[in-house]
Order: C-alpha cells, then structure tokens, then sequence
C-alpha cells in the first residue's frame, strides 16, 4: 500500500471520528443532553434541619454522647431564651423534653427544635409508624416470655406498660430494657 492510500486512510479515519464525536457532543447547546464529566452536581436545595429532621439519639449512645448531641439545641435555647435554659439539655436527656412556660422560652422551642435530639424510638414513631408498631409489637411479644405483667397494647400505636412490677423489676430493668433493645436494633 502507497504512503498516499495510508494518508487517505487516516484522513477518513479521523474524518469519521470527528463527525462522530460532534453528534455526541450534543451540539452548540448549553447543557449537555446527558451526563458528562463535566456534568455539575445538582444544587442541593434542602439540608437535612430545613426538611425537618432532626439529630437522633443512637440507641445505645453513651450519657457523653447525649450530653454533645444536646449542646448545640441548649445554645440554641439560651441564645433565644435567655440563660435561665443554661442545663435545658440535661433536662431533655434525663426527661425527654422540657416545658416552658414563658412565651421567650415557647418561641425558642418552634425556633430550636430543627437541633433537638430525640430518642431512636421516639423518631421512629414520628417518621415511620408502622416499624415503630412492629417493633412495639416485637418489644410487648419480648417482654410477655420474660414474664412481665403488660397492659394490652394500643392498637394505633402498639405502645404499652407495665400492670405491675414483678420479680423481674419494672421498666428499667435488664431484662426489659434488653427486650427494647432487640426489638428497636434487631
């Protein structure tokens, strides 16, 4: 083969190359009809506190972890209550939540509660209530083998108590609180 047919060769070889990389190139058009390299991420057009979650205590989270989850929420409440809110978290880790009873103290509340944590459990139930229900329904079927004395389950929410404390203690015992554990973790 001459050196010339080689070079027509190639000149048609990258001739077609040409044409067919101008047809996915998607032409003169501003944003590229399918995912390139040069692609850019989508926007990101909510964080997570904007969309109303909120930070959720782990399951097995130690008092120290609480304690830092809540700090953040607690600065948030003296920063727009004032300082009387100074142990707020310490209240909502040993209670569960707090009241308060001045309209400072209740605007804070709406205004921080994007950085209030919440209990696993508690989550669950306000975000998916039918795996609450079935884990309710594990914890309950649990702790009647254990031999614990229950009232009967609500049916709306598979929530339960204790009808009386047995040899196997109350609610914050072992053998309870490891049934919780099974059913919320398992």
């Amino acid at each position: 083969m001459s050196s010339r047919a080689r070079l027509s060769r190639f000149a048609i070889v990258i001739t077609g190359l040409a044409v067919l990389l101008a047809g996915c190139s998607g032409g003169n058009s501003e944003t590229p009809p399918v995912a390139t390299l040069q692609s850019q991420p989508p926007p990101v057009t909510a964080s997570p506190q904007s969309a109303g979650q909120r930070p959720v205590f782990a399951f097995d989270a130690t008092p120290d972890d609480k304690k830092a989850m809540t700090k953040p929420w607690e600065d948030c409440m003296v920063q727009n209550a004032g300082p009387a809110y100074r142990n707020s978290g310490q209240h909502l880790i040993e209670k569960g939540g707090i009241a308060a009873e001045d309209p400072k103290g209740r605007a804070a509340l709406k205004v921080c509660l994007p950085k209030q944590p919440e209990a696993f459990d508690e989550h669950q139930r306000r975000t998916n209530l039918a795996e609450y229900r079935d884990n309710q329904r594990q914890w309950y079927q649990c702790a009647k083998a254990a031999g614990y004395q229950l009232t009967p389950a609500d049916p709306e929410t598979g929530q339960f108590g204790l009808t009386e404390v047995g040899p196997n203690g109350d609610a914050g015992s072992p053998a309870f609180q490891e049934c919780r554990r099974e059913a919320f973790t398992g």
